[in-house]
């Protein structure tokens, strides 16, 4: 295992989960949508955005012992959100939104926060608890 690494009993299955969550956020920024059979309230995407990257950074915390190392895949993931903005821009059917750049960026700093309390080890202890 990687150093700065938990060392979880199944590290692949929660390394792959960690990826199939980055996949499924970049299918779902990408997708064409199609029209919601009820209108949604302006700016519940924003929500969605804030949800969605706190998933992903707590996600990622859960698995990386060192803060400095959940700070790095943040970092990261700030730079996928920007990314994957851009990329709606230049589709001709999605749209460009500095705000969800800003929801994005919320929900890193509040999956980041989340794991520097006791919530930071739940897939740990579950991991262990399975595994006895």
């Amino acid at each position: 295992m990687n150093q700065g690494n938990k060392s979880f009993n199944f590290p692949r299955l929660w390394w792959s989960l960690a990826w199939l969550l980055v996949f499924a956020v970049v299918i779902g920024s990408l997708a064409r949508l199609p029209e919601a059979p009820m209108p949604l309230p302006q700016g519940f995407d924003k929500y969605e955005h804030v949800f969605a990257y706190t998933l992903l950074s707590g996600y990622f915390g859960q698995l990386l012992a060192d803060p400095w190392r959940h700070a790095k895949a943040a970092a990261a993931l700030f730079f996928l959100g920007g990314t994957l903005e851009l990329l709606q821009g230049w589709s001709g059917y999605r749209s460009m939104d500095t705000m969800d750049l800003i929801a994005n960026s919320l929900g890193i700093a509040a999956g980041w926060l989340a794991c520097r309390t006791p919530l930071g080890s739940l897939l740990y202890a579950f991991d262990q608890r399975v595994s006895k």
